[in-house]
């Protein structure tokens, strides 16, 4: 089957193999390995959060951001915490404090069903054996976001060729009566799961299965309890590609409600949960792009404060920038420091405080506006990386020869020409690298209240 255009590829998670969608790069994107040295250089999500005395830890793999409350100080050290494999890892088992034994998850091998057995300590047989989805089931979910690819996909046809994932506990939280199970599917090409949460109750081995509509087709990836509800975090994943989904999730329990936090409705920075953790009535989120405190999370009376994490270099004196890497300069930047967007062996592209300009086709403007330009931090981390745009110094001239811009929001400028030509520009430049060193910085941001709902 052939692969469909670019846009599409990347973003869904555990499809069939026959349905998966890969990137199809421009045959002019540069060696892959631009996208190696960007993520290496620029892309640290906090993976743990640690609550010690009158500090925050945020590890990151090589970095901890420290931030204490009480003066709202921020310091980055770099310290090699865990390797990004490690962070990854599923939860084989618990022992929480409480608890008078430990426990341990295995998915029991079929390949009609995702089947998810609790042990206890070293009992021989499982103490819950919890059948979380099946071929029939599957289909039923999958099928209305398949069919947006293809059309004629039936349930019957999606049923007989589905892989049945693996359920993985991707975390746990104790609310002290019931452990929480957050629930994704093994990662893999052409392996569907669904989205699930489990309570556990180890004092009488009962457990229930909680799978929100709203998540269906999502991984659970983190769960914590705070403020009287459940808070998760989700996505999709595949073998290398990330997809955001709902985000940040409020679930309560008792009544199935799900909200989901995310930009734009709400004053979280990210669409992707890379850690969370509860403190009192604090809850601490991390993102792909920042970490964000809410004090009384819930419903009414919910307050932000948010950061970013911003990749920068400094520039101790003037420096020459260019329209795209390797070509002549064309002005010069002055002194200070400037967030980069991305890199490759000898050049920063940054963000600078005037722009570049040039020529997209209008459905090609529309598609990169329709999925943010590729800009979230999280992109770094997909196989192959964002997708470049050209610039083209006029309609319809050679792209190779046009201003190469990654992870840039376009502004239009202009109206679209009768020929379907879209004038922008992107306020980014590139500098060389020489001696400059990215080191993150953490920045605050401005948040209204939560949206009302």
């Amino acid at each position: 089957m052939a692969c469909p255009a670019r846009w599409v590829s990347g973003r869904f998670l555990c499809l069939l193999c026959f349905f998966s969608f890969l990137r199809v790069a421009p045959a002019q994107q540069p060696l892959v390995d631009a996208a190696d040295i960007s993520r290496e250089l620029l892309y640290h999500p906090v993976r743990r959060i640690e609550i010690t005395g009158q500090r925050v830890l945020f590890r990151a793999a090589q970095l901890t951001y420290r931030f204490e409350p009480a003066s709202s100080h921020w310091e980055v050290a770099r310290e090699n915490n865990f390797s990004p494999a490690e962070a990854g890892r599923s939860v084989k088992s618990y022992n929480g404090a409480r608890l008078s034994a430990e426990y341990s998850f295995k998915a029991a091998a079929s390949d009609d069903e995702g089947i998810l057995e609790i042990r206890r300590g070293a009992e021989p047989e499982p103490v819950a054996r919890l059948r979380l989805w099946e071929r029939k089931q599957l289909a039923a979910v999958w099928l209305a976001l398949l069919r947006q690819d293809a059309p004629s996909l039936t349930a019957e046809a999606l049923a007989k060729d589905l892989e049945v994932a693996d359920p993985e506990v991707a975390d746990v939280a104790d609310d002290g009566t019931y452990f929480w199970l957050a629930i994704r599917c093994a990662g893999g090409e052409g392996s569907l799961g669904i989205g699930t949460v489990v309570r556990f109750d180890p004092k009488t081995n009962a457990a229930k299965v909680f799978q929100p509509p709203e998540l269906a087709t999502s991984s659970v990836t983190h769960v914590v309890a705070a403020g009287g509800a459940l808070w998760l975090g989700t996505l999709r994943s595949g073998e290398s590609t990330t997809v955001a989904t709902k985000g940040l999730v409020r679930f309560d329990a008792a009544t199935g409600e799900v909200r989901s936090y995310l930009p734009g409705s709400s004053p979280l920075l990210g669409s992707i949960v890379t850690a969370l953790a509860g403190h009192g009535e604090t809850l601490l989120v991390a993102t792909d792009a920042g970490m964000c405190r809410i004090e009384h999370p819930g419903p009414a009376s919910e307050a932000w404060t948010c950061w970013r994490i911003v990749p920068t270099v400094r520039l101790a004196e003037p420096a020459p920038v260019s329209n795209r890497p390797g070509v002549r300069p064309g002005g010069r930047l002055p002194a200070g420091s400037y967030e980069v967007r991305w890199a490759n062996a000898a050049y920063f592209e940054i963000v600078t405080p005037d722009w570049v300009e040039g020529w997209l086709a209008a459905d090609d403007f529309q598609e990169y506006t329709r999925h943010h330009f590729e800009a979230e931090p999280y992109e770094l981390a997909n196989a192959g990386g964002p997708t470049p745009m050209r610039l083209l110094a006029k309609p319809d001239s050679d792209p190779l020869a046009g201003a190469l811009v990654y992870r840039a929001p376009l502004e239009p400028a202009g109206a679209t020409t009768a020929e379907g030509w879209q004038r922008v520009r992107a306020r980014v430049g590139w500098i060389s690298r020489k001696d400059l060193e990215v080191a993150p910085v953490i920045q605050s941001v401005s948040s209204a209240p939560a949206p009302a709902r």
